[in-house]
């Protein structure tokens, strides 16, 4: 049997999905509603039922499995697409459902049915509360405006679900631009001393220390003067680029504020400080074209051992002063 004509469908789809229920394993809260409908019907069998453009997932089911079946034989589809209760006593006998699988045996023998339409906050009918049976029956109003009022419950968990992970992803959201640098998209100061100081810990366990870069950019400033600061600006979200690009994945690479980076190491033996430095230098020096300028810039790079002992705020004070001594010397040679 073809599937039924819904209007709007393609933006009720959408509806659908912005809900974020789709496919998701069983929910007590559901599960709940679905059983206390069969009950107060006397139905056998309670189903929430949501529809997308080809599927029909049941999300909960009270007397029967759970299953995704064809739209196109979906006894449910005739609720959402009118967007009223529907309620019939033997489908057998009516036009709408005489020939659908789930009445002539293909896939099930129902006779009774009554679903119930599922709105989201938009008025979308996303998909149906239904009790099904075995056999003829008629259901009293008052038991058809008790799965209406189940009905009304579910929708309200729908929307506080969406409401929920709206809220997650607010606080998500705002978990990253406390922890990260809003220019570059690296960690700032505040993840850094968080994970140094797990890093320490898990360093006097295992005997191995951390290693800590510390990298200031030189002549930085000549070319926010010169070119201004959106160019100063592209040269940090380049150097942050190529720092990752160089690096292992497990390195923590933060941008503490202006031009200064620093770089957090576990697991390195110290026989490679100096090669992943020249790395670091290497990497930042390769030039770069903004507009018609080509700008270039070099970085001074210090690093230090951690040992157990040290706090984060002392090793990063001696990785700031070894980076001063780089620089310091490299200014010694050029003049």
């Amino acid at each position: 049997m073809p599937a039924v004509t819904i209007r709007d469908d393609a933006a009720r789809v959408a509806a659908l999905h912005r809900l974020g229920i789709l496919d998701q394993p069983p929910d007590p809260d559901l599960d709940a509603i679905t059983r206390l409908a069969a009950f107060v019907t006397g139905a056998p069998v309670g189903i929430v039922n949501l529809l997308d453009a080809e599927h029909q997932w049941q999300a909960s089911v009270h007397g029967a499995a759970r299953g995704v079946f064809r739209r196109q034989d979906s006894m449910c589809q005739h609720t959402v697409a009118g967007g009223e209760t529907v309620t019939v006593a033997d489908a057998t006998l009516d036009p709408r459902f005489v020939d659908n699988p789930f009445v002539t045996g293909e896939l099930d023998r129902i006779r009774q049915y009554c679903g119930v339409p599922l709105r989201d906050v938009e008025g979308f009918a996303v998909g149906s509360l239904c009790v099904v049976g075995p056999e003829p029956r008629t259901l009293t109003a008052q038991q058809v405006q008790a799965l209406q009022d189940l009905g009304r419950q579910v929708e309200c968990l729908f929307e506080l679900r969406r409401q929920n992970a709206l809220l997650l992803d607010v606080v998500a959201k705002v978990d990253h631009h406390a922890t990260h640098d809003s220019l570059t998209g690296l960690p700032n100061r505040r993840l850094l001393v968080d994970r140094l100081d797990q890093a320490i810990s898990r360093a006097s366990r295992t005997g191995v220390p951390v290693t800590l870069f510390y990298c200031d950019l030189d002549r930085f400033k000549a070319i926010n003067d010169t070119y201004g600061h959106e160019a100063g600006d592209a040269v940090l979200q380049h150097v942050a680029a190529r720092l990752q690009a160089c690096l292992r994945p497990t390195d923590t690479i933060t941008r503490l504020g202006g031009d200064e980076f620093v770089i957090l190491c576990e697991d390195l033996p110290s026989q490679l400080r100096q090669p992943v430095a020249t790395r670091i230098r290497d990497a930042v020096r390769q030039p770069l074209r903004h507009g018609s300028a080509l700008l270039s810039v070099s970085v001074s790079v210090g690093s230090v051992h951690a040992s157990a002992a040290q706090d984060p705020a002392a090793l990063l004070r001696a990785a700031d002063r070894a980076m001063y001594v780089e620089k310091s010397a490299a200014a010694r040679a050029r003049r």
